[in-house]
Formats: C-alpha cells, structure tokens, sequence
C-alpha cells in the first residue's frame, strides 16, 4: 500500500506562551534520524496557533495517489494486523470518514476507561481526501472538500468498525503521571474550563493509581469514574481490567514504560 508518514511537531500558542519552541524530550532526536529506506516520511518543525494549524502543516505534502489520512496522536498505537483490516475496510466500504473505538489506558497497563470514554464517535481518525482538502478544525477533526470534488458523505462510527473488523485503537494517555498533569492542565485553562473537575490531577489521578482496591473504588464511586469532566457533564467513565493484549511495540518496551 502506498505509504506517507507526516509529522507535526512543536508547540502549540498555549505551550508558547510558557517558553516552549519545540519538543524538549528525544522526540527530535527519535524522528529526525528514525530508519527511512522508502523515503515516507516528512516531518514539518514549527511552531502553531492551535491543533487546527498544527494539522493543516501537513496537507501540502500528501501525494495525490494517497486516498485516505489516518490523523493520530502520539499516544494512539495500533497492532500492525488491524492497519490491514482497516485498509481492507476502507477499500470494501469507502466511507469518507472513520471513528476508531479507543481502549484507553489509565495508570497503567492493566486498567482501561469504559462508559463516556468509548462513545462510538469520540475519536474520527480516518478521512477521504482529496486534492483542495483542508482541516476546517481538530476538535472535532472535520475536513473541508472542494464543491468539485462532489464527495457525498459516508460516515463509519466506532462501533460499526469494532463490530465488522475487530478493531480498535490503543490509547496510552492516562498512563504517566508527568504526562497526565500537563495534559489536563492544558486541556483545563483552554479547552475543558468549568466542565473539568478542579484539581483533578490531585484529587482523583493521583490517589487513584497510588490507592489499594478499595480507594480505587471509592473514588470511582464519588466521581461516577475517573475521566476528568464533571459526571453530570459526562456520564459514567469507570475503569476495568484489561484483558487483552498489547501492540507488539508496547509490549516489547513494556518493562521499560513501567
């Protein structure tokens, strides 16, 4: 299959504002020198106003033979078998876009976040494209289609795609602690506001991954989950054991990530 990997990398206006201009980890460092024998791989350094910009970065380098983009973030893996099934999906049914149901980790490996978390349209990843596409905005991720283009719409919600293939997406962003608190920080002065719970990082993520079992029910009890918008702004969102397996790449790293 035809292949592109485009990256976005840097901060956005919100990360700029605290002195950030680029990634500060080995993210650079990884994908600046990561093995490219094909040459499918583009990466755009820069800095952007918001996630929309951040995305639209990319649009110009999509080769016209490409059909479909799968748009993700750095925290979304999945299993190299079910990238087939997708394509095989996409070639049978041609929607022109994709939610992908997301098994969302939380403190850890072992447990993963149920109810709000897996409503079938939470994560649309793949879109149609076309030549004159453009992100119109990345919450939610929609795409703009040039009238000449006369594409009718054809949308594949999450469940559908789990019930026919299988599939769904891994999704490791409640698993660190550093990670989480900057997340939910940002996440709260920009996006979520008075929707979120105060002082989330501190009352719920923290005693949770650091409590026994009984905590651990406790505060879901109190908070109807753990997800960090209100439970009346979100309905139930507990956590259960995962009893399935991991990606090949986390699995093969996990001792590292624990």
């Amino acid at each position: 299959f035809p292949v592109t990997i485009l990256l976005a990398e840097g901060p956005v206006k919100y990360w700029q504002s605290k002195g950030k201009t680029t990634s500060e980890d080995d993210t650079n460092l990884i994908i600046d020198n990561f093995p490219d024998p094909d040459n499918k791989i583009k990466i755009i350094h820069s800095t952007f106003t918001e996630k929309d910009e951040q995305c639209n970065a990319y649009i110009p380098f999509i080769r016209d033979d490409i059909d479909y983009i799968c748009n993700l973030d750095s925290d979304e893996v999945f299993k190299k078998e079910d990238l087939v099934k997708i394509i095989r999906f996409l070639e049978r049914e041609k929607p022109t876009s994709v939610s992908i149901r997301s098994c969302t980790f939380y403190g850890g490996f072992d447990y993963y976040l149920t109810g709000f978390e897996q409503k079938p349209d939470n994560f649309r990843r793949i879109f149609r494209i076309v030549k004159g596409s453009k992100w119109i905005t990345h919450r939610p991720p929609t795409i703009f289609y040039p009238p000449s283009s006369n594409i009718i719409p054809k949308h594949i919600d999450g469940d559908i795609l789990y019930r026919e293939t299988g599939v769904e997406m891994y999704h490791y962003s409640y698993v660190f602690p550093l990670q989480v608190n900057k997340k939910i920080k940002y996440y709260k002065d920009v996006l979520s506001g008075d929707n979120a719970i105060d002082n989330y990082f501190e009352k719920v993520y923290l005693p949770w991954i650091c409590g026994d079992e009984n905590k651990k029910k406790e505060i879901e009890d109190i908070y109807d989950g753990v997800h960090e918008f209100k439970p009346q702004n979100r309905g139930s969102c507990r956590t259960s054991l995962f009893k399935g397996v991991h990606p090949e790449s986390i699995q093969k790293n996990m001792e590292y990530l624990k």
